[in-house]
């Protein structure tokens, strides 16, 4: 503006009260208060609280827009266009409420036709992405149902030729990845609907490494609410899928092999991707690789389904991954779970003591990570010194640290259950080890004769307790 514009005197409810100046499309928020759309959208995703009374709005909470402010603003501008301001244009109404009900109908009557479904999946994804709200109305107009019926259409064996079937079958993945499956939903659909596994199995044993994952979190979803006798009988091919998955997980970290992003930019080029998606690629395999672990904890419960594990490699592919870069605490909890239950058969054990990095990666992650991580690996260690005590495992134990770290047990501050624990192991293996000239024999006696609690006691006088 030249000065003679800055003399002109704006009405004050003309001002936006975050950029100050005149408000383009006035929105009314549920607090009271009126913004212009753009400055309170930017400010939200930032601080989500009303500027004005410090209420709190959620990103995607509701706002009304002030089509008679619009108006007067309008009219303003009109009458002192001779001096030099220019009229708001009227702005076009932004995707809400009425554009997800009419998708969710294009997508309930498009019939067979794939290419109509594709452009509204297409379409109710960009609304999905916009928040909570959109996505509570799709999932209250069952839209995770019929993606869950384009799912097991789509993957069937009769049905993958042509492109865009295979393309309503990603976009669908990823929609109902976005919006989920309700819990009182996911308890009946796979007692209702016996293909759904089937499909998901299909899919996991395809080459697109996104809708694995996909497929791995829907899977977690749809088990943990389910009977539990489906989660015992789980077919063998969905347990092969899940391995092979974080087998590929961590391969994608190795230097010779594709990143994670190289991984997804060539699962995106297969389904003829021009824009980039907003969804976080990365973020999306994490969550994979947590549910797939929490799937194997789950379903490790039963004989059968431990003896499927390691039949196929699990215990292997477990150690790997914690060795990987990927390790974070839940994950590593979640590893220590699954190995400490295959560890209760033989042949688990076996695996574990086969693989170079198995006793050595349980070792140091004890006392290191968390209380749950420190339970599950001194189980562990407990049920392979027990049951598996042969020569080779016992100088192992002491060769990586093993004994050391018991000793390490018995006088930190921890449970006593983990002192009688790394007790019994020591006691269990002592005329053995007194003989390794790296053992502290003298130490060693005084932690197999003092009982845990005195330990304990001593611990907290150390450290002024």
């Amino acid at each position: 503006m030249d000065h003679e514009e800055e003399e002109i005197d704006i009405p004050n409810y003309f001002i936006c009260p975050i950029s100050l100046e005149i408000m383009q499309d006035p929105v009314t928020a549920v607090s009271g208060i009126t913004y212009d759309r753009q400055s309170i959208v930017k400010w939200l995703k930032k601080v989500p609280s009303c500027p004005v009374t410090k209420q709190s709005l959620p990103l995607d909470s509701e706002l009304t827009p002030n089509h008679m402010l619009r108006r007067l603003i309008q009219h303003w501008c009109v009458m002192n266009a001779t001096r030099g301001v220019v009229r708001i244009p009227t702005p076009r109404a932004p995707p809400g409420k009425l554009n997800v009900f009419e998708e969710i109908k294009n997508l309930k009557k498009s019939g067979d036709q794939v290419l109509g479904k594709v452009e509204t999946l297409k379409k109710l994804e960009v609304l999905a992405m916009e928040g909570d709200r959109n996505r509570r109305l799709m999932c209250e107009g069952e839209v995770h149902k019929f993606l869950i019926l384009f799912i097991v259409k789509y993957s069937s064996e009769e049905e993958v030729e042509g492109r865009h079937r295979m393309e309503g079958l990603n976009e669908s993945l990823r929609l109902l990845h976005l919006i989920g499956v309700p819990s009182n939903d996911a308890r009946t659909i796979l007692i209702e609907n016996d293909r759904v596994l089937e499909s998901l199995t299909r899919v996991l044993h395809k080459q697109d490494f996104l809708n694995k994952a996909y497929t791995i979190v829907l899977l977690r979803n749809l088990t943990e609410n389910t009977s539990s006798h489906i989660v015992e009988r789980l077919n063998p091919d969905i347990f092969k899928g899940i391995i092979r998955f974080l087998k590929d997980v961590v391969s994608s970290l190795n230097r010779t092999n594709p990143t994670f992003r190289d991984t997804v930019q060539s699962s995106n080029s297969r389904l003829g991707n021009t824009e980039p998606s907003k969804l976080d690629h990365s973020l999306v395999i994490k969550q994979a690789v947590t549910a797939a672990l929490m799937i194997l904890v789950e379903t490790s419960s039963w004989s059968r389904n431990r003896t499927i594990l390691v039949d196929n490699g699990a215990v292997s592919e477990l150690i790997e991954l914690e060795l990987s870069s990927i390790s974070e605490k839940r994950t590593t909890e979640l590893v220590l779970g699954v190995l400490s239950r295959l560890c209760c058969c033989a042949n688990g054990r076996a695996e574990i003591l086969a693989h170079r990095g198995g006793i050595a990666v349980v070792t140091k992650r004890l006392l290191r990570v968390s209380t749950a991580a420190d339970d599950r690996a001194m189980s562990i260690l407990s049920t392979v010194s027990k049951y598996s005590p042969e020569n080779e495992v016992v100088e192992e134990m002491v060769n990586i640290g093993t004994v050391e770290k018991l000793c390490s047990v018995m006088r930190v501050d921890c449970s006593l259950s983990m002192k009688e624990k790394a007790k019994e192991i020591l006691r269990d293996h002592f005329d053995m080890w007194k003989m390794f000239p790296c053992v502290d024999v003298t130490l060693l006696s005084k932690l197999i004769s003092s009982s845990p609690k005195d330990l304990l006691s001593e611990f907290n006088s150390r450290v002024g307790f």
